[in-house]
């Protein structure tokens, strides 16, 4: 069985990436499973995942690592529910350190399995970064971002398509010239040739050799998940008007407007929308704006079900206040009714991974 680890910071499309290549491998009758990873408990990724009929399992309440046997258990679950040829794990944007937390150990202790690891970045982040620029994050938060880019053995360079002709040709040579020895792919998500290429790339790839875990610090590194806050949520919009759609749509600009006018950095913002007929996810980030309302598109409805995942440099009080305002001004409409639910705001714990292996 193959294993493909893949990492990469938050917001830089790592779900959208795994559950259309599991699309096309289950096509081509190769069964395929994804584990998904979070501090919290509530996650749109493994809605999005299961509307896909994609078979997945979860690891909450903190990273692959922390979690490390969980993870081992959840991979065993799909290994008896489907017997799986390849299974995606991925890990939360938060986390780095992979190699020796996670990839080591599977090696070491799961022998019979060939374990891959690729990790995502933002192209636009990737571009800026390259070119001198300033990260939106803290310095600490920005640590885990430059770390989780310097062990990873491929690189996926992702939403490339949102760069103009001139930015990508100097994405490309920049990239190049800073990552000599990793292997790049430049790759849109959304394309069915370009993640076919990533798939056959890390199916292909020749793990063997002692790989090479990264010196971390683990106070900076702590203190860089302490900077973000997760907040999860559910809310139920029901209207009389057939316009709980709508009133959704408006709760989520009150929210991101809010979050831009406070200049707080999101890692990623999702929205998960269930109607009795439909369903969307809407992912945000801080380099993308309102960009989502163009590629939405939900009829109307007399309720829908609206899970919200957020992590945004602030405290989890800020960003529990943010939400918590929102519904308080959608409730001012009398068409509708609203329901909070499942909420869980909190700040992720310090780092303490199961195994470390180094040597």
């Amino acid at each position: 069985m193959i294993i493909h680890l893949v990492g990469g910071f938050l917001g830089s499309g790592k779900t959208t990436a795994i559950t259309n290549a599991a699309k096309q491998l289950l096509k081509e009758n190769i069964i395929t499973g994804v584990v998904t990873n979070d501090q919290g408990k509530y996650l749109v990724d493994s809605k999005f995942i299961s509307m896909s009929e994609i078979a997945n399992v979860e690891v909450t309440g903190g990273c692959f690592c922390c979690n490390y046997d969980e993870l081992d258990k959840q991979i065993n679950v799909l290994k008896n529910k489907i017997n799986p040829a390849i299974i995606f794990a991925e890990s939360v944007g938060s986390c780095t350190d992979l190699i020796a937390t996670v990839v080591k150990p599977m090696n070491q202790y799961s022998k019979n399995d060939i374990v891959t690891f690729s990790g995502f970045v933002d192209s636009q982040l990737l571009l800026r970064y390259l070119k001198g620029g300033e990260l939106p994050f803290s310095v600490e938060t920005n640590y885990i971002w430059e770390k989780q880019i310097e062990e990873v053995e491929i690189l996926v360079i992702n939403k490339f398509d949102l760069l103009d002709s001139t930015e990508i040709n100097e994405l490309v040579d920049l990239a190049n010239l800073h990552f000599p020895l990793k292997t790049l792919l430049f790759q849109n998500s959304l394309d069915e040739k370009s993640v076919q290429l990533w798939v056959e790339t890390i199916n292909k790839f020749n793990p063997e050799g002692n790989r090479k875990a990264i010196e971390v610090d683990y106070k900076i590194y702590g203190a860089g998940e302490a900077n973000l806050a997760w907040l999860d949520e559910g809310i139920k919009i029901k209207s009389i008007t057939k316009s709980a759609v709508e009133s959704a749509f408006a709760f989520i600009d009150d929210v991101t407007e809010t979050i831009a006018n406070l200049k707080l950095p999101i890692g990623h913002l999702k929205f998960f929308l269930t109607t009795r007929e439909e369903s969307a996810k809407i992912s945000i980030t801080t380099v993308m704006g309102n960009s989502w309302k163009s590629a939405v598109k939900l009829n109307e409805s007399y309720d829908v079900q609206l899970m919200i995942n957020a992590r945004i440099q602030s405290s989890p009080a800020k960003v529990r206040s943010i939400i918590s305002d929102a519904v308080k001004r959608l409730k001012i409409n009398d068409n509708i009714q609203i329901e909070e639910n499942d909420i869980n705001y909190f700040q992720p714990g310090f780092p303490n991974p199961t195994h470390r292996l180094v040597g």
